[in-house]
């Protein structure tokens, strides 16, 4: 397989990622909505006032979560994968020695076993990393990164 088509598989296992993520706080969020009303209309349900705090709390964490995941999805679209690099910017698949990463959108995931790291331009690793080529390195938090490809 060559770059092109690994590159594709790698920014589409992301993507395949987020909306997954996106997906299941959605339902844990409807699910969770539902109990709350389910138990508020449910006058014999005398734990609600015990659990209402902690469910909206519950509520107000995943809502957030969610709000982050749309945001990263946002992002995802605005970075351009399709382009070929030979300098780690956003957009290029950079493999390491130590980790694999997708610049320009934050998150974990696989494609095809392979751990990937999704980062952000404002993340600290990519300021170490920003326009270094094959075979250069950078270091965080005392690890010494090679970069190995960047396509």
């Amino acid at each position: 397989m060559d770059q092109t088509e690994r590159k594709h598989q790698i920014v589409e296992a992301c993507k395949a990622s987020i909306n997954d993520k996106i997906a299941v706080i959605s339902e844990d969020l409807n699910r969770l909505r539902d109990s709350a009303s389910t138990s508020y209309d449910n006058e014999a349900n005398n734990q609600w006032e015990g659990n209402e705090d902690e469910m909206m709390n519950d509520v107000g964490d995943l809502q957030s979560h969610l709000d982050y995941l749309v945001e990263t999805a946002g992002l995802f679209n605005r970075v351009d994968f399709g382009k070929e690099y030979d300098t780690v910017e956003p957009g290029a698949v950079v493999i390491t020695d130590q980790r694999n990463f997708l610049v320009g959108v934050a998150g974990e995931f696989k494609c095809e076993g392979e751990d990937f790291i999704g980062i952000v331009a404002a993340a600290p690793i990519y300021a170490e990393m920003k326009d270094r080529k094959s075979g250069e390195t950078f270091s965080m938090n005392q690890v010494t990164y090679t970069i190995q490809e960047i396509f």
